[in-house]
């Protein structure tokens, strides 16, 4: 039987602490059910709606052991940045890695684009496209200057990174490691622009930072794009992806559900039993209704569980 203990250990070392704020001012541990199961958080900007949950694994729930993954959204004068990040389960202090490269990513890039910073579609293009580079950037160097001040070796912070960002009419993607991201078109469709970056199996990892080389494979996966008709986003972790395996064709499905519901029409991926059948985004509590869908079954995965949603007014 599956059972769901706090944390035994603390999220992050009291003697640590001082240098977690210096590298990523204003992040603190973690907070959300009495057991730490799962956080979320909600911002509306300019038309569009911003979602994120993550939920802890019914593995490390069981094990009382802290949920790895982490994210961050933000509004932005022109727009909005979000950022999900899957520590890796080999590297002891993943969950402070995910912690800082998503939360440093968000903030960077909230600084780069504020209130002066002008969204016209001739200068977007390179405005947005120094950000999330710069970004990327601060948040290997955060990750790297922690090691570095409690002595830990870059291995031990390990984590995937996948964020996106809007400015004006401009969207940027960017990727290394696992997870998924798809784009969802006015007319249904759901495009990947991301969809072989993470090798030719479900879970395989060729790079995290902050190892070597990994800050090179984040920064050239930059996509670059006119918003035009995309009216959703989703960033999901590998606990999301592996179940809904391939993402490439349950991603509609998945983003339907979140939009209408559920019903026995879906076409699941086999084996997968939803959760919850409401629809997530109307629900008068969203991170509530997204929290309980990412309760989702499936035999065998039991992976921690992040999910960012951003969706336009006009998304159906």
């Amino acid at each position: 039987m599956w059972t769901s203990k706090p944390p035994n250990t603390p999220w992050c070392p009291d003697e640590w602490r001082e240098h977690l704020e210096a590298v990523a001012p204003e992040l603190v541990a973690p907070t959300g059910d009495q057991d730490g199961d799962a956080i979320g958080e909600q911002h509306a900007t300019d038309h569009w709606q911003l979602l994120l949950v993550s939920r802890r694994g019914r593995v490390h729930a069981h094990r009382g052991e802290h949920r790895e993954d982490a994210g961050s959204i933000t509004a932005t004068p022109h727009g909005w940045c979000a950022a999900v990040a899957d520590g890796a389960g080999s590297a002891p202090y993943s969950r402070l890695g995910a912690a800082i490269a998503t939360q440093v990513f968000t903030r960077s890039i909230q600084a780069a684009l504020g209130p002066d910073t002008s969204a016209s579609a001739a200068t977007a293009n390179d405005i947005l496209a120094n950000a999330m580079q710069h970004a990327a950037t601060a948040s290997n160097a955060a990750m790297r200057d922690f090691a570095e001040r409690t002595g830990l070796a870059h291995r031990d912070l390990r984590t995937t990174l996948l964020a996106a960002a809007l400015h004006g009419d401009t969207l940027a993607l960017m990727q290394v490691g696992d997870g998924a991201m798809a784009l969802r078109h006015a007319d249904g469709r759901m495009s990947h622009p991301h969809a072989v970056a993470t090798g030719d199996y479900s879970g395989e990892v060729a790079h995290f930072l902050p190892d070597d080389g990994a800050l090179e494979q984040l920064q050239q996966s930059l996509v670059l794009q006119p918003r035009a008709d995309c009216v959703g986003l989703v960033l999901a972790t590998d606990g999301v992806e592996d179940p809904w395996y391939p993402f490439t064709r349950h991603a509609g499905t998945l983003f339907s559900q979140l939009v209408r519901g559920s019903n026995e029409a879906d076409a699941l991926p086999t084996g997968l039993t939803s959760a919850w059948h409401e629809p997530v985004l109307s629900a008068p509590d969203p991170v509530q209704a997204l929290t309980a869908w990412l309760g989702f079954e499936k035999r065998g995965e039991n992976d921690d569980r992040t999910l960012c949603v951003i969706w336009h007014e006009q998304a159906s």
